[in-house]
């Protein structure tokens, strides 16, 4: 980046006006009432009590309320708190409040059980805090031993007995081409490799087959280690996402370790996606540029339709699979508790109304709002930056000089276009985007998060500086360089990769504390994915041309290459881990530093365990399947003719 956009950033950030957090000390801070609350939930129901979760919105009981005053000046930072005029409880209304009147009109057992929740928690604010309580989002009411369940419809039905169904021919599959694998010769395995395809040796050797070493085209084996390190970066920064979606005991904690250097690093981690934009557009255009160079380039028509249904084979069978298993089973397998139902139940039916969008890979831009599997508008935004970049680099192969200017022009278009729309719309950066309210709203209605995180617009740098890398590195091998031999090279790329981390540590440093204001959180929203992704661009430039700082070295280790290729399976498959435990906690979830620890390594050993046999008996299964049917058979020797002596 041109070392004037950085200054003029700066600027902007130093004279912007920040609200600065109102302090509270812990006296004021706890005279305010409890934010998240729930009472014992297996125990009201099994008592056939009922047990309603929601939430209220507060005013002041009389004319005036320091009490009040002090939360309405408290939650104006809305950057780092959250709003405490709003109180979340899960209580046992039975156990605490008489049941009101029978109503004269007859009524079925469940109604009226909102009123009663409303009217119990409104007497308990009026007699603590002389706060008047309005329900403004009821979750439900159960009642035990009602046994009642919503009617998820009859093609549902069909498709969560048909899962079973399908995990059985799976299994079928995979028991009898094993069996072929063990027991047929090997001259009779080359003439039927189809019929392998399932095979679990074959799939396990496979998986655990070593990468490539560094030859002529450049030193590669840092990627698996990148990709491995940016899965587990996701999988911690979900995990304390997933916290804060739900009840939060020790909320001053959880709010006062906001601005920790730390957390913010964790919290801006979500920027490490951008490396996965990278990864791929730069090994499509490397292969492309690869086939270019060796005089071997396939029609531009032909390429194109066969890469994108190869990115197609890859990536859709394992993520239709989850996504069927989220919109069935994932809600009937859980223990419940008292948030499994807006937490659990709440995306698995949004999974079922949208299941046909993810087929298309348009849940980042369909229906934005329902979010289904959160995690998998990645997956849609990458299909859809694949496809644009497969035609762009198609289209660059045979004007290879112009590709850089092109493709820095584009770079800086789409970093213009972007700071235009986000000072218009008062879009923000993500560090403020993840604020703890947005949070619990998971985003509903936030352009940000629809405009910019999600979209293709918003990712497209990370694209960009794969394309960008791809062709740098190419234009690199055609002159035969020896760029490692350059001191200034060494020590730029080397500094890369940190330069990267602390861009996403100090980063939401330049906005200043409070709501940020329009013109520099527009100009950080616009710059914070384009400096991140040609800083790490940068990094893995010298890595591939023989700059081998101790991270590089680190990340080159062949162990990695097994579970980078089980990283696509953790990746769809934390999320629902990780949210049925949260959801089935009876008790309100506790932040902290080592909870988060233990629950980063459980969460990641299971989604990494979880993905083994998503990878051995679907994803590897029709890859190989996929590449016996189109591989070309090999020609026949000729004939040798016989020569009379």
């Amino acid at each position: 980046m041109p070392p004037l956009a950085l200054v003029a950033l700066l600027a902007l950030c130093a004279r912007a006006h920040a609200l600065v957090a109102h302090d509270l000390s812990a006296e004021e801070y706890y005279s305010m009432p409890r934010l998240f609350d729930l009472d014992e939930y297996e125990g009201c129901l099994a008592r056939r009590g009922v047990y309603c979760l929601g939430s209220f919105e507060l005013s002041p009981g009389g004319r005036s309320s320091r009490v009040y005053d002090l939360m309405q000046e408290y939650s104006l930072n809305w950057v780092d708190n959250f709003n405490h005029t709003r109180l979340h409880r899960g209580l046992c209304v039975s156990r605490h409040c008489a049941a009101p009147a029978t109503p004269a009109t007859p009524a079925t057992p469940e109604s009226g059980l909102d009123t009663w929740f409303a009217s119990c928690v409104n007497a308990s604010t009026m007699s603590s805090h002389n706060l008047s309580a309005r329900l403004y989002r009821l979750e439900y009411c159960a009642r035990g031993g009602a046994g009642a369940e919503a009617d998820a419809g009859a093609g549902a039905e069909v498709a969560t007995r048909a899962l079973p169904v399908a995990l059985a021919v799976l299994l079928a599959l995979s028991a009898f081409s094993t069996a072929l694998d063990l027991f047929l010769s090997d001259h009779t395995k080359k003439e039927y490799q189809w019929a392998l395809s399932w095979s679990l040796p074959g799939c396990w050797r496979a998986l655990a087959a070593p990468p490539a070493g560094a030859g002529a085209a450049g030193d590669l084996r840092a990627l698996d280690g990148v990709r491995v390190i940016c899965m587990m970066c996701v999988i911690v920064e979900h995990v304390c996402w997933l916290s804060a979606l739900s009840y939060v005991d020790d909320i001053r904690h959880f709010e006062m370790l906001r601005r920790a250097g730390d957390v913010m690093l964790l919290t801006n981690s979500t920027l490490v996606v951008q490396i996965f934009f990278l990864m791929a557009s730069f090994l499509l255009a490397h292969k492309v540029l690869r086939e270019s160079a060796r005089g071997q380039p396939p029609p531009p028509l032909r390429s194109f339709f066969s890469t994108m249904l190869n990115r197609i084979i890859r990536v859709s069978p394992s993520y239709y699979m989850v996504v069927w298993f989220a919109a069935t089973w994932w809600s009937r397998l859980g223990a419940g508790g008292p948030q499994w139902a807006p937490l659990v139940d709440a995306e698995a039916a949004i999974c079922r109304r949208k299941w046909w969008v993810h087929l298309l890979y348009l849940n980042n831009v369909v229906y934005p709002d329902d979010k289904c599997l959160v995690q998998t508008w990645y997956l849609a935004a990458d299909m859809q930056l694949y496809c644009l970049a497969l035609l762009l680099t198609l289209a660059l192969a045979r004007w290879r000089r112009a590709a850089l200017p092109l493709l820095g022009a584009l770079l800086a278009g789409s970093v213009a276009l972007v700071f235009g729309l986000a000072y218009s719309w008062r879009l923000v950066s993500t560090f403020v985007m993840h604020n703890p309210e947005l949070v619990r709203a998971t985003y509903r209605g936030e352009a940000s998060f629809n405009v910019l995180y999600q979209s293709p617009l918003g990712n497209a740098p990370g694209a960009l500086a794969g394309l960008l890398l791809a062709h740098a590195h190419h234009a690199l091998l055609a002159r035969d360089a020896r760029p490692r031999d350059n001191r200034w090279f060494r020590w730029a790329t080397a500094a890369g990769a940190p330069l990267a981390l602390g861009w996403a540590a100090a980063s939401p440093l330049l906005l200043g504390a409070g709501a940020p204001a329009r013109a520099p959180a527009a100009a950080l929203a616009a710059l914070e994915r384009p400096v991140f992704s040609l800083f790490v661009g940068l990094a893995l430039l010298g890595a591939m041309h023989g700059v081998r700082p101790v991270w590089v070295r680190a990340l080159s280790w062949s162990g990695w290459s097994p579970a980078a290729r089980l990283s696509f399976g953790a990746l769809l498959l934390h999320m629902p881990i990780n949210k049925a435990l949260i959801a089935a906690r009876p008790a309100p979830t506790f932040l902290t530093r080592p909870a988060v620890l233990v629950e980063w390594f459980g969460v990641a050993g299971a989604a990494y365990l979880a993905a083994l046999p998503l990878a051995l008996l679907v994803e590897l299964p029709v890859q190989r399947l996929h590449q016996a049917l189109t591989a070309r058979p090999t020609p026949a020797p000729a004939p040798q003719e016989k020569t009379n002596l």
